[in-house]
């Protein structure tokens, strides 16, 4: 390593990005719920979540998505309710990364060591603006739960080079609970089934139950 090397601590990696993202993301009614976490609530039930997540080889890479306060979230072995800012987790996901395969230069950065004496914020700079507008498009097509079931079928059809919705832990639990929602009753049950055959839940949970019923009697589309 160089004597000019420097290595930037993740903290204040993490930090120096949350001062970027305030701009981009506090216009779109999000507020930091911990470090490079995001979340919406002027929009619940329906939450919007904003992140970069850690990768490998100390890179961030930016997601999105949205957070349904009525569909639960097995933790523990135990479904849970998580119908708060700092619960919300998502049941969709937009993930740059599962279209292109590769992490995109435009929506992450590395924490590399540089042989400089100053670290370059650019890349980081530009991943916060470029996918803040990136997520903002997302977030403008959803006002209802009906736009979350669009979404949902729409990404059904698309090709992904990583992940995919099948990869998605909650995907049959929320699209399932959505269409019952909007009173598709009959393609409800079908994605809540595979939900509880695939990750060996109860059909008949008392806080699945408890889901449905909220589902049933929302209001959301």
């Amino acid at each position: 390593m160089f004597a000019s090397d420097i290595s930037v601590p993740a903290p204040v990696a993490a930090a120096r990005l949350d001062e970027a993202l305030l701009a981009e993301l506090t216009p779109l009614g999000l507020e930091r719920i911990r470090p490079r976490w995001w979340v919406s609530s002027s929009t619940a039930p329906i939450r919007r979540i904003f992140e970069f997540q850690p990768l490998k080889g100390e890179t961030y890479s930016a997601r999105w998505g949205f957070s349904l306060d009525f569909v639960p979230i097995r933790r523990e072995g135990t479904l849970r309710w998580k119908r708060t800012p700092k619960t919300a987790a998502l049941d969709l996901t937009i993930d740059p990364i599962d279209v292109e395969g590769e992490v995109p230069t435009w929506c992450s950065f590395s924490r590399f060591i540089f042989p400089r004496k100053t670290y370059d914020w650019s890349p980081m700079m530009s991943a916060a603006k470029n996918s803040a507008q990136a997520a903002q498009r997302d977030f403008n097509r959803v006002t209802s739960v009906a736009d979350i079931v669009a979404i949902f079928d729409e990404r059904s059809l698309m090709k992904f080079r990583r992940f995919s919705l099948e990869n998605r832990v909650q995907t049959h639990l929320a699209w399932g609970l959505c269409l019952i929602a909007l009173g598709q009753q009959e393609r409800g049950h079908m994605h809540l089934k595979l939900y509880c055959d695939r990750f060996s839940v109860e059909r008949n949970d008392r806080i699945l139950r408890k889901a449905e019923d909220d589902a049933m009697r929302a209001t959301f589309s």
